[in-house]
């Protein structure tokens, strides 16, 4: 009796994750399962005959359904995490076109969970975009980040004087640059997909400082240099911090963790 106490107690205890961070306020998906469906001009384009993901690898692969079908299938290899094509649920994932932007709702919401998905999105930008679907935050807005990035001038005295100027910029910087509160990370990941990219020129390309937003600190580099051999297989771009090649370890860990997924075999 006194093992099985020790062994239940044990099972209890939270396990450790050791990069990664979820959002305070964020909720996991009811039984780690994502209903979805898709906007139907979307599966035309890619030439699919059904309506949800069956037989994605053999649709157009410069498609915004294959690369959100391929996304979906990478992170559930990598986390056991479902993905159920349901149209019929409230909270069901909606994935559409849009013109302008790629970008996703953060977690499970009772209703109008979406994800939104430009013509020309990299399917690493997709990747991205489930992660948040899954509950990860932006790697870089954790609260510890300045002990391993430095952002630059520039960038910072947009978060300091912004205010509640409704410029494109400022609105863009309010969004996705200032630190938020976490519910639940562990180390610094710079080989995070959740990560941005020290160049960011897409952003504000009348902007030239845009192509460098931060520097690595000597805290920073050590962990890249720690985290990148995970993915010493892949191409160079894959080696630098917020690549947007694969999911890393810890990504996967902790959406394993937050989602609650009770068996997973990789």
């Amino acid at each position: 009796m006194r093992f099985l106490a020790v062994l239940t107690l044990l099972f209890l205890m939270p396990v450790e994750v050791r990069a990664a961070a979820v959002q305070e306020g964020t909720k996991p998906w009811p039984q780690a399962t994502v209903p979805y469906h898709f906007d139907a001009v979307l599966l035309k384009s890619a030439g699919a005959s059904g309506k949800d993901c069956t037989g994605w690898k053999r649709w157009k692969s410069a498609t915004e359904a294959y690369k959100a079908c391929k996304a979906m299938d990478a992170w559930t290899a990598a986390t056991g995490v479902r993905f159920v094509h349901d149209e019929r649920e409230l909270d069901s994932l909606y994935i559409v076109h849009d013109a302008n932007a790629t970008n996703a709702t953060l977690g499970h919401l009772p209703m109008v969970n979406r994800l939104q998905i430009e013509p020309r999105a990299s399917y690493g930008s997709v990747l991205h975009e489930f992660g948040h679907v899954l509950g990860l935050m932006h790697e870089h807005q954790r609260p510890d980040r300045d002990a391993y990035i430095r952002l630059e001038p520039f960038l910072q005295t947009y978060l300091d004087d912004c205010g509640l100027s409704l410029s494109a910029v400022c609105r863009d910087v309010r969004n996705a640059f200032p630190k938020v509160k976490v519910q639940m990370s562990s180390d610094y990941d710079p080989c995070s997909n959740m990560h941005y990219l020290a160049n960011q020129t897409p952003r504000h390309r009348e902007d030239k400082r845009w192509g460098r937003i931060f520097t690595l600190t000597a805290k920073g580099q050590e962990a890249l240099k720690i985290c990148r051999t995970q993915f010493s297989s892949l191409p160079e771009r894959c080696l630098m911090v917020g690549q947007k090649c694969a999911i890393s370890q810890d990504d996967a860990a902790i959406v394993r963790r937050f989602q609650r997924v009770e068996t997973f075999v990789h």
